[in-house]
């Protein structure tokens, strides 16, 4: 790439960053953890769960990791997804299910 091209990359990356809240900052842009949604992260398991990632799996995921939720985090943020209907979720023990169709096409019509 060129340097013209590459500059522009780099501004809409840093452009898409900051409007997700990954970013502060005018001039010099520095990293800052995000305040995830319960809406946020049932997208992220989605997409997770649409690239064949699968129960515990599923929050190791770099879309959920993305969100800077730590364990006790996710599992709260799991609940509120859970309790708005987002997504349903079913822990037993160390094992834990969860699905997130209600996104989809096809599972909006179940």
């Amino acid at each position: 790439m060129n340097d013209a091209t590459l500059d522009k990359v780099v501004r809409n990356a840093s452009s898409s960053w900051a409007q997700s809240g990954h970013l502060v900052g005018r001039t010099f842009k520095k990293r800052t953890k995000v305040s995830a949604t319960p809406a946020a992260l049932t997208f992220a398991i989605w997409l997770a769960q649409a690239a064949g990632f699968k129960g515990k799996d599923i929050l190791t995921s770099g879309w959920v990791g993305i969100l800077d939720l730590d364990a006790r985090e996710q599992i709260e943020m799991l609940e509120r997804a859970r309790a708005a209907g987002l997504i349903n979720v079913r822990q037993l023990g160390p094992s834990i299910e969860i699905d997130a169709s209600r996104l989809s096409a096809e599972g909006a019509l179940a």
